[in-house]
């Protein structure tokens, strides 16, 4: 690349291929990505593990053609349960955007209301597995925040069955994922969308929505758990996130949660600036790069039964091959067993295969 600029771009822009020019490091002094790298699947995991904000990338003179958009499977997109789904999910979208609104005027909404939001989503569900695959593929949005909040929510719902949570817990964790970016609706849009260089008092004040969103719900009868997640979902137990820098125990178990969900909805979720990624290439991603940023506890649970969840799934390899996957391996379940037309292959044999798609 001759004829290039450096240019400043938000995460939220950066696309596979472009090229850094200057070094990426994290609030530590931690080198993560060096100066003149191809920015890859893994570089913006990482970048979104260790919450990075803004790059420098070289910006070509030259005209470039786009990045070609994943298609939704047409068996899938046509199928009449996911059209359902799919609008019941544009009517919650806008019932979520009323009461967030609602909340960030002082007004008191309903926790039960907030709840039945995504309870009501989940129930609708034909097989509680066609929740990964319908978020998978649901159109893209204008507004990230309030899709994104609804995404975490029915993922903190299902994580918390998983987890055997009580009732009223289970209601509190998806409140919580609900409510989680609420912040943000007090950040000026033109700030969040920006769409050029932020500047370093812009940073400052995208990373505030954390303590807006508690001072937005403080007086709020909920549960104090819930309050906590809002403040502390960006903490990370190696103390490298924010607003505090809180480590190991500090961080409640709630904000862990929603800080593992917030990625894996961010990376598997189909955005206007990146094409959404495989959910195993992102189990792969968490395996290799999370270690003792997330809490292991949470995170190795989560990874299982989201693998588990694609048992019986018909894939689409990287060699073009289609298959069935049929057994996830405990300690690396990015790597399933998928059976083709004429043999069976192990993926943790062969780490140059991997699973491109989920195909129905």
């Amino acid at each position: 690349m001759l004829n290039y600029e450096p240019r400043r771009i938000i995460l939220d822009e950066v696309k596979i291929g472009m090229v850094l020019d200057e070094d990426v490091i994290n609030s530590n002094g931690m080198l993560l990505i060096q100066k003149g790298s191809i920015i890859t699947q893994k570089h913006i995991f990482r970048m979104k593990l260790y919450q990075i904000l803004s790059i420098v990338i070289r910006q070509s003179i030259d005209h470039v053609e786009p990045q070609q958009e994943q298609q939704v499977p047409k068996r899938l997109k046509n199928s009449v349960h996911f059209k359902a789904f799919e609008t019941n999910y544009e009517q919650k979208h806008e019932v979520l955007q009323q009461h967030l609104l609602d909340i960030s005027e002082g007004n008191h909404v309903e926790l039960n209301d907030l709840f039945n939001l995504s309870n009501s989503l989940f129930t609708s569900l034909k097989s509680k597995s066609d929740l990964f695959s319908y978020l998978n593929n649901l159109k893209d949005v204008d507004d990230h925040t309030y899709t994104h909040c609804l995404n975490v929510s029915l993922l903190c719902f299902v994580f918390g069955q998983w987890l055997n949570y009580s009732q009223q817990k289970l209601i509190n964790l998806t409140v919580a994922g609900l409510l989680h970016d609420i912040g943000k609706i007090q950040i000026d849009t033109s700030i969040l969308n920006k769409p050029g260089k932020l500047t370093k008092e812009e940073f400052e004040i995208v990373k505030k929505h954390c303590e807006l969103g508690y001072k937005m719900v403080q007086r709020l009868s909920i549960d104090e758990d819930i309050k906590m997640a809002i403040l502390m979902h960006h903490e990370k137990i190696d103390g490298s996130g924010y607003p505090f820098g809180l480590k190991g125990d500090q961080i409640p178990d709630f904000a862990k949660i929603i800080s593992i969900l917030d990625i894996y909805d961010a990376m598997t979720s189909h955005r206007s600036y990146h094409n959404k990624y495989s959910p195993f290439k992102v189990i792969q991603m968490f395996e290799q790069e999370s270690y003792g940023i997330l809490d292991t506890k949470f995170l190795y649970a989560f990874l299982d039964r989201i693998a588990h969840n694609y048992v019986g799934r018909y894939v689409r390899l990287s060699t073009g091959e289609e298959g069935k996957i049929v057994f996830i391996h405990k300690n690396s379940p990015s790597r399933p067993m998928v059976q083709l037309d004429t043999h069976m292959v192990d993926l943790i044999g062969d780490p140059n295969i991997y699973i491109e798609e989920i195909t129905r």
